[in-house]
């Protein structure tokens, strides 16, 4: 059989020779006779043989008929058996997942929101590598992926499922020694703390927005820092001022450990994507845990921004 066409037509053959007739078998089905009578010519065509007999009263199967039924009558246990089983799986996901994010957003956002997939799913086990380098997606065996940037495998489908805001903090002990910047040449005057993940923004350019202004700042940075997480512990320890993310960033400037610059000029937002293989026929678990984050990650990334947690 080469398409689900064919089973259903050998399904509709087996529901002909249980019936006796054709038009018995029609009304059992609901489909109309001379329907039912194309499809037993399109199944005796592919076979290349006669299935049934027919004169104006009976009808009888050929010996085609008679080994047909047989093998037909087994291939649908087998086709029945296994839908229900795909049918089952869809319903109960088991299995393991194995997922990679930039570390981060990985460490304060996705570690939560997989938890509570795998809450949902018990018969699923995942594994989350946190990761700021490029990965080869397919080559090290991810299921899907949390990036930011451009892929490095051709193989992998990317989609946008949130902004991630930023905004420019400083500590109020950096302050006490430096003049609180009105202007972003101001920024020229205080230590810069940069990363190095370049994916992320440049270790030493700047550009700000303000209704049709744009300015550009070239920053030598005093430090650089290998995640967003150490910038904000050293951003706090008054050693520079920085760039992080809204939702990193709204706790500690409602507690007082920050306080953000320039409030008036923004930075352009970054956009956070979901990755996975590109083959069409994914494993139930990937698709449901693909769904899962694409709904829950922009809810969670939107309570830190508001500082809900």
């Amino acid at each position: 059989m080469s398409s689900l066409n064919d089973l259903q037509h050998v399904r509709e053959f087996v529901q002909i020779a249980d019936s006796g007739s054709i038009s018995r078998a029609a009304r059992v089905l609901g489909i109309a006779q001379p329907t039912l009578s194309r499809h037993l010519a399109a199944l005796e065509a592919q076979i290349g043989a006669p299935l049934i007999r027919r004169d104006t009263r009976t009808m009888r199967l050929t010996d085609a008929g008679i080994i047909v039924l047989s093998d037909a009558r087994e291939l649908l246990t087998v086709a029945d058996r296994l839908g229900s089983r795909l049918r089952s799986e869809r319903r109960a996901l088991r299995g393991h997942l194995r997922m990679v994010s930039v570390v981060d957003v990985g460490q304060w956002i996705v570690s939560r929101v997989l938890s509570r997939f795998q809450k949902l799913h018990p018969d699923v086990t995942t594994e989350l590598h946190l990761i700021n380098r490029p990965t080869k997606f397919i080559k090290e065996g991810f299921d899907c992926g949390i990036m930011v940037g451009a892929p490095t495998d051709r193989r992998v489908t990317i989609r946008k499922i949130a902004q991630l805001n930023r905004r420019l903090v400083a500590a109020p002990s950096l302050l006490k020694y430096h003049r609180l910047p009105i202007r972003p040449d101001d920024l020229n005057h205080l230590p810069w703390l940069g990363i190095l993940q370049p994916h992320f923004y440049s270790r030493d350019r700047v550009e700000l927005e303000r209704t049709r202004q744009v300015k550009k700042l070239k920053l030598i940075p005093v430090m650089l820092l290998d995640t967003v997480t150490a910038l904000r512990e050293a951003a706090i320890e008054g050693a520079g001022f920085t760039i992080l993310p809204e939702w990193m960033a709204a706790r500690d400037i409602t507690a007082g450990r920050l306080v953000q610059l320039l409030p008036d000029w923004h930075l352009a937002p970054i956009d956070l994507q979901i990755a996975h293989s590109a083959h069409e026929h994914l494993p139930q678990r990937v698709k449901s845990l693909i769904e899962y984050l694409e709904q829950e990650l922009p809810l969670e990334i939107h309570r830190l921004d508001l500082n809900e947690r």
